[in-house]
């Protein structure tokens, strides 16, 4: 008798493989759609801009929240782009406002060819994925010139924010328009796209809310602990982050002049690593660290609650599976 074999593959393997496979379509749409424009004369710099690698999280979600909700990602495949291409205009736009030389390993927009290319770069894709939303309906394009007016404004409070002083409930303010707005928007709008009804697309909307500010809490904690790098890029800039807001608040008026004096050097030009060290130090001796671990898995659960109510699928698993990438290994 022939015996049969059959293999069986995981949750994680399986969320694995959905996420490399829609990802290289993804990828393959942006080359795509970048080579219909190479009659233009920003065809080099947006092709730079937009093709180089990225984690595609935005269009995914897309995706995600349409086949969650009985759509496929043909019908939406325009309307994640429109959303990476949202997203890539802010990087480019925030490289220059942040005068960084580097993006994902490579040479700035602005550095490789000029700050005048980087600003217009932007402004296409800005257009470009405003071109691609229209295809959808008002109650869509809405949506995404909303939450880019949005995240236009949560970046002007960031570089305004006060880098101490600034309340827990400000920094939430904060980014839940700068980063979740980007990530609310893209999980409603697959959702809707597709047909879903009016509580599943509010389901998903929530969600990419949440995923969005757990996504920006972990980032800001991977930037403290000096995760990969000997420097704080966000408190060099000027930027504040959670587990400062959370040392400061922990600190006695003593440590609280140390550490202003301490920020004060660290975004001076050619300070020494070490003092980037001193302060990553202090955020684990204050718990800042630990908080902040803390405040990520709250945004996580409550993301996975959000859509708990939603019919069970294996997209519905993705999505989950999505949100708990953001815990940190231990």
């Amino acid at each position: 008798m022939k015996q049969e074999y059959s293999f069986k593959i995981d949750a994680k393997d399986a969320f694995k493989l959905y996420i490399t496979k829609t990802k290289s379509q993804i990828e393959s749409e942006l080359a795509k759609l970048v080579s219909r424009l190479s009659k233009r004369s920003l065809h080099p710099q947006i092709e730079y801009a937009v093709l180089s690698e990225g984690k595609r999280l935005r269009p995914l979600l897309v995706i995600l929240s349409a086949e969650s909700v009985g759509g496929n990602r043909r019908q939406v495949m325009s309307l994640a782009l429109a959303f990476e291409l949202m997203h890539t205009a802010t990087l480019v736009h925030d490289d220059v406002i942040d005068q960084d030389e580097t993006r994902r390993g490579k040479p700035a927009l602005h550095k490789k060819w000029s700050m005048n290319d980087a600003i217009l770069t932007g402004d296409a894709l800005i257009a470009l994925s405003v071109d691609l939303a229209s295809g959808y309906g008002e109650t869509i394009l809405k949506t995404v010139a909303q939450s880019a007016l949005e995240l236009c404004d949560g970046e002007h409070i960031d570089i305004t924010f006060p880098l101490i002083g600034a309340t827990e409930e400000a920094y939430f303010t904060k980014i839940r328009e700068k980063s979740a707005s980007l990530f609310k928007a893209a999980a409603y709008c697959g959702a809707l796209a597709s047909g879903g009804s009016p509580s599943e697309v509010c389901s998903l909307a929530t969600f990419g809310e949440n995923f969005g500010i757990a996504y920006q809490l972990r980032d800001d904690l991977l930037d403290s602990t000096l995760v990969g790098s000997s420097v704080l890029k966000d408190l060099e800039r000027g930027r504040v982050t959670l587990p400062l807001i959370h040392v400061y608040a922990s600190s006695n008026a003593h440590e609280r002049e140390q550490l202003e004096n301490m920020l004060q050097s660290l975004m001076k030009a050619n300070v020494s690593p070490k003092i980037a060290e001193k302060i990553s130090r202090i955020f684990n001796q204050k718990g800042s660290i630990e908080y902040c671990e803390k405040k990520i898995n709250q945004r996580i659960q409550q993301a996975v609650a959000s859509i708990a109510s939603l019919k069970d699928s294996e997209y519905k698993n993705y999505l989950c599976e999505m949100a708990e990438s953001l815990k940190l290994k231990a």
